[in-house]
């Protein structure tokens, strides 16, 4: 079955905007073990408990009497819905009022019902709390999406937000639609239908996530063949009565997909094109890996190969020529030791460690596609003799440490693409495959040599001023 996401029902955490702790709140944000605490064990339920202080202020917490709300917290606390202790009431007027009125509650609604009607913003005297996905009691970079409702929907589809507290409102098929009039269709629910979302209790989907999969509708559009006299294929069947629904109904088609196994698609392709995401980065044990996308490892002869990690290539695509330096040179952790150029657009690579050059991979010179296909082997780019490589290897990741950084990674990634969207040449290409997914693998490959500037600024550039911890 072919399904394509068209909204998205969106459950949020709330609290007055006089709250007393309002200001820590949102330099550390509420972790989901916090809201479990708060949720399900009557001895947590104070701020001094969230905020880890001497607070002793009592929190109350509320949500709307629909249990689809409590459903959703269940999961996203990851216990049974009987035992959430939990106040709820009639409607969103009954709810905001007992969050004013108690400045120190917190309440659990859809984003639609605290938006304004006609700014689309969050009604005054509310604001969101901000959520700690990583548990580390301060809300990262990666984490700030809680300003506004834009940065929020946004957020929701690069993989920001909890999947618990959201999920998709699909419009299906028996197969994917190619016939102009269901691609017409599929366009209007994506841009002018939006409006029925809101109107309906759904929250819309962000203009650059609905641009890309209206281009992924009409780049998969197959060759128009003659079917006049041919039987209806299921899916053009399947396709009419949902068109006649919506007819009856004045609504779309919408499917929900609730608990665990039914998660955003994870499988939606372009045309067969290749994609990639965080579980596809390979990272061999033992290794150190810098935040330039770089590894470093020691030979037992004492001196440490270092090269670009699998992230980086799948990211640049076929390498056609490199520059490197020669041995002798010298070379500082955060300083250009290679230079990767594809097609005459060019990235320049920070080392991880400091050291002399003593060896180069000279074979990069002819086959410099070797970083693409063996990054960790036959990729690697020197050896070196290490300045100080006890001390260097301390600002380097390992391990599971590593593969959680690669996550924070995919999130600035997304991120560099939803902020660089009105380049023609993003909005020309589908690149986000999926809902808070996987990426067209190699992208930067069909990107113009503006774009490759942009990423070498905003992305690489500024890797080592991210926060992670």
């Amino acid at each position: 079955m072919w399904r394509l996401a068209i909204g998205r029902d969106i459950v949020v955490p709330i609290m007055s905007a006089d709250n007393q702790f309002i200001s820590e709140i949102s330099q550390r944000g509420i972790s989901p073990e916090k809201f479990a605490e708060v949720l399900t064990d009557t001895s947590n339920q104070t701020w001094g408990n969230v905020l880890n202080s001497d607070q002793s202020t009592l929190i109350k917490s509320y949500c709307l009497v629909e249990g689809s709300i409590r459903s959703y917290l269940a999961e996203f606390i990851k216990t049974s819905s009987q035992n959430i202790d939990i106040q709820e009431v009639a409607g969103i007027d009954e709810l905001l009022n007992e969050i004013q009125n108690d400045k120190n509650a917190i309440g659990f609604c859809r984003l639609v019902d605290i938006l304004d009607d006609n700014s689309q913003e969050i009604v005054q005297g509310i604001s969101l709390i901000p959520i700690d996905m990583n548990g580390n009691q301060k809300v990262d970079f990666f984490e700030d999406i809680y300003h506004n409702s834009t940065d929020l929907a946004r957020g929701i589809w690069i993989g920001k937000y909890p999947k618990a507290l959201f999920h998709s409102i699909y419009s299906v098929a028996g197969t994917q639609p190619t016939g102009s009039n269901e691609l017409a269709f599929l366009n209007w629910i994506l841009t002018d239908g939006q409006q029925y979302l809101y109107t309906n209790g759904y929250s819309e989907l962000v203009y650059s996530e609905r641009q890309s999969k209206i281009h992924g509708l009409y780049a998969a559009q197959s060759p128009i063949v003659d079917t006049q006299n041919k039987p209806m294929q299921a899916y053009t069947l399947l396709f009419y009565v949902v068109v006649s629904l919506i007819v009856i109904l004045f609504m779309f088609l919408m499917i929900r997909f609730y608990g665990a196994g039914k998660q955003e698609l994870t499988t939606e392709k372009r045309g067969g094109e290749p994609v990639f995401g965080e579980h596809s980065v390979k990272a061999p044990g033992g290794l150190f890996f810098d935040k330039s996308h770089t590894w470093a490892f020691m030979e037992k002869d004492g001196h440490v190969r270092i090269g670009i990690d699998d992230f980086l290539q799948h990211v640049i695509g076929i390498i056609t020529r490199v520059k490197m330096k020669k041995p002798g040179d010298r070379i500082k952790r955060g300083e250009t030791f290679l230079s990767v150029i594809q097609q005459g657009k060019q990235l320049d690579i920070y080392s991880p460690v400091s050291g002399t050059i003593f060896e180069n991979n000279t074979k990069l010179q002819a086959n410099p596609s070797m970083i693409n296909s063996s990054p960790y082997s036959d990729g690697w780019v020197y050896t070196i003799a290490s300045d100080n490589w006890l001390k260097e290897i301390k600002g380097l990741f390992i391990g599971n440490i590593y593969q959680v950084w690669i996550q924070y990674e995919f999130t600035r990634l997304k991120d560099f693409l939803s902020f660089n969207e009105r380049s023609k040449s993003i909005k020309d290409l589908q690149l986000v495959m999926q809902d808070g997914g996987e990426l067209k693998d190699h992208l930067l490959e069909g990107l113009d040599p503006e774009v490759w500037e942009e990423f070498q600024n905003e992305f690489i550039n500024s890797s080592n001023e991210q926060g992670f911890s």
